[in-house]
């Protein structure tokens, strides 16, 4: 196995190795701890050079605000859309009939009570009730 110096570590900590080079490096590191430990020495090493994130940190705040802070929100994502249409669809089924449609459909309002409690009604047999639903629908057929 090839081991790399510390000098080599020190040009791939500043990125002035060719990229060839820089992935044999990189794939030497998941494999090697004597190259890891020359490439943490030399990462302490260059904490003098490299920039300091706390005032690198303020800098990047600020240019992420700056971006974020001037855009509008897009136009189709607005709440007033939303409820204009939700109300152009009312008045258009309103204009057209179709809700007055439904209540005529669902019956009259009596229809929609509840059934009375099942001590109050005569029980009738399942079986009764499946015969007679099916002839009649025998009969809707019969009839077409």
């Amino acid at each position: 196995m090839k081991h790399y110096h510390e000098q080599a570590w020190s040009q791939y900590v500043n990125g002035q190795l060719p990229p060839s080079e820089i992935g044999e490096m990189e794939q030497h590191l998941y494999g090697c701890e004597d190259c890891l430990a020359l490439y943490m020495i030399c990462m302490e090493q260059m904490t003098t050079t490299l920039p300091v994130m706390a005032t690198e940190e303020q800098k990047y705040v600020d240019a992420v605000l700056a971006r974020t802070m001037g855009t509008k929100r897009s136009w189709y994502r607005s709440t007033m859309l939303h409820y204009g249409i939700a109300a152009a669809a009312t008045l258009i089924l309103v204009a057209t009939g179709i809700f007055h449609g439904l209540s005529q459909e669902l019956g009259p309002p009596s229809a929609l009570q509840p059934a009375p409690p099942s001590e109050l009604k005569i029980d009738q047999p399942i079986s009764d009730k499946l015969l007679n639903k099916t002839l009649s629908w025998l009969d809707t057929l019969q009839n077409k």
